[in-house]
């Protein structure tokens, strides 16, 4: 049976790990992106994509959204770290990210079929690529700071 003072040093160890857990999960989210440029960039490229493939010549001016999301972007990076590359994390590149990624190819390719003519219908057709990829995005990004998070865990060791 374990002393009073071992099951204390116990519990004691346990909230030290989740704190140092929680910490670096916080980490992780802090040096990433901002969250409204992501969806910017999902709610730009919806409508990038609905309205080239629904009005093809006159549409094609609106890829010039993106200029402000890139500049955005490399103001909102100016000050930060670089983060680790992951490229050699085999959880990365074999786990849920790339499940989702590859999701996020098929719905590009599923959502070309949907031919949209009417303006119910490139509307219907932007709130539905949007939450789509939102949702397949937000997955991705989660399972990104996960694959960091025990990168940086299995780097310590």
């Amino acid at each position: 049976m374990d002393s009073p003072e071992v099951r204390r040093d116990q519990k004691r160890a346990a909230k030290l790990l989740q704190s140092v857990a929680h910490d670096s999960r916080q980490m992780v989210k802090a040096s990433g992106n901002p969250r409204g440029l992501f969806t910017s960039i999902v709610a730009v490229s919806a409508v990038v994509f609905t309205l080239c493939q629904a009005y093809p010549p006159r549409a094609y001016w609106l890829v010039m959204l993106y200029l402000p999301l890139i500049l955005w972007y490399a103001v909102a990076q100016r000050g930060r770290a670089k983060p680790r590359s992951l490229i050699n994390s085999p959880k990365l590149l074999t786990g849920a990210y790339a499940g989702y990624f590859l999701l996020c190819i098929l719905l590009i390719n599923c959502l070309r079929f949907w031919e949209a003519t009417q303006v119910e219908e490139v509307l219907a057709k932007i709130l539905v690529t949007f939450t789509s990829a939102m949702f397949l995005v937000t997955k991705m990004q989660a399972a990104y700071n996960r694959a960091r998070v025990e990168d940086g865990n299995d780097q310590a060791n």
